[in-house]
């Protein structure tokens, strides 16, 4: 399955469904440069390096594998500098690919510094994570954390090609597929209830990680993704919900240090927040937020603050979000399953009250 994105002025393809071996044959469509930079994690060098590799020197590609920690401790500037010297020392070129092999970290850190590195190499993303192939690889999206918030360094970086293999999600953590699943139900939220039907009825077969029925839900994640970049490709409006249950979720994964709550984890969470703020303004009925627990429940996702969570430094963390705005904190609202709201200023009263109500 081939998927086109069309933005202004990098327009790129997502193929999903061909084996990660495929994956260097098809680089060559798109670079006449023989040296390639690998990058991947310390978990995925141990399953996929060894095979990519193998494949890419098949291909008469020279590659030189450059590996992190497993886990978002590694989405730093100093590994972003690591990653310079390394092309540096591996004699990388304005034209040499940069290929992210791994999941939302990997692209993430790999996609800003191929952007940064002499003003922008050619990247490339082959994401092995579900939280990677049905959100974050697509939309250019790229950035480190601070130890004050989460992705608050990044560019705005489109890929030249995407690759998808949806084979690989069979090694992936029970966790971590998890966490990929919160944004699945986050599209499902902003796409309507068709698309909350097609993954309540398909649930067993993608918790089963089913090929077949993963890869028409990766391809329907894409295109929802795919449609809302294609609109506002560096989030001036329209793309800003796809932010739905972030701007808790982010100040979450920072505030119970990064790798002990994931993404996925706290974006549920997120989304219970604001379906409870949601109903506190009068904007959505009271029978929202359950809809949405029991959406994330199906999957086996939080919905309510881990222990012993404390609310004040929640909100104020929440203030080191990109979303805020004149010193107020604003929202993506959901006001019913298919229309949300965003830039929606809430008051930290407000806040305070819904999270006190998602307590344990």
């Amino acid at each position: 399955m081939l998927i086109d994105v069309n933005v202004q002025a990098d327009s790129y393809r997502v193929r999903i469904g061909e084996g990660i071996e495929s994956f260097p044959a098809r680089l060559g469509e798109y670079t006449q440069h023989k040296k390639i930079i690998i990058v991947t994690d310390s978990n995925v060098a141990s399953l996929y390096a060894s095979r990519l590799s193998a494949a890419a020197v098949k291909e008469g590609f020279e590659f030189n594998l450059f590996e992190i920690p497993a886990g978002e401790e590694s989405k730093t500037l100093d590994w972003t500098g690591k990653i310079y010297s390394f092309l540096l020392k591996n004699g990388a070129e304005r034209g040499t690919p940069v290929i992210a092999l791994g999941g939302g970290v990997t692209g993430d850190l790999a996609g800003f510094a191929a952007s940064t590195f002499m003003r922008g190499l050619p990247f490339f993303n082959v994401p092995t994570t579900l939280i990677a192939q049905s959100d974050s690889a697509v939309g250019g999206k790229t950035g480190v954390n601070l130890k004050e918030g989460k992705n608050l360094v990044g560019t705005f970086f489109q890929p030249r090609y995407v690759h998808i293999d949806v084979d690989v999600l069979k090694t992936l953590p029970e966790k971590e597929f998890k966490s990929g699943l919160a944004e699945v139900v986050k599209h499902a939220v902003i796409a309507g209830q068709g698309f909350v039907d097609f993954i309540t009825e398909n649930a067993p077969g993608i918790m089963n990680k089913d090929p077949e029925i993963m890869e028409i839900a990766v391809c329907e994640f894409v295109k929802i993704k795919g449609g809302v970049v294609e609109k506002d490709e560096k989030e001036s409006g329209l793309r800003k919900v796809l932010n739905l249950g972030h701007t808790l979720g982010h100040a979450l994964e920072a505030e119970t240090g990064y790798g002990k709550m994931n993404h996925g984890e706290g974006v549920a969470v997120g989304m219970v927040l604001a379906a409870q703020i949601s109903a506190h303004m009068g904007l959505s009925g009271k029978g929202l937020a359950d809809s949405i627990r029991q959406l994330l429940s199906l999957f086996g996702l939080p919905v309510n603050l881990p222990a012993g969570a404390d609310i004040s430094k929640l909100v104020e963390r929440m203030y080191f979000d990109k979303k805020v705005s004149k010193r107020k904190l604003e929202f993506v609202i959901p006001e019913e399953i298919g229309k949300i709201k965003i830039g929606v200023p809430v008051e930290d009263s407000l806040v305070e009250k819904a999270l006190n109500e998602i307590s344990l």
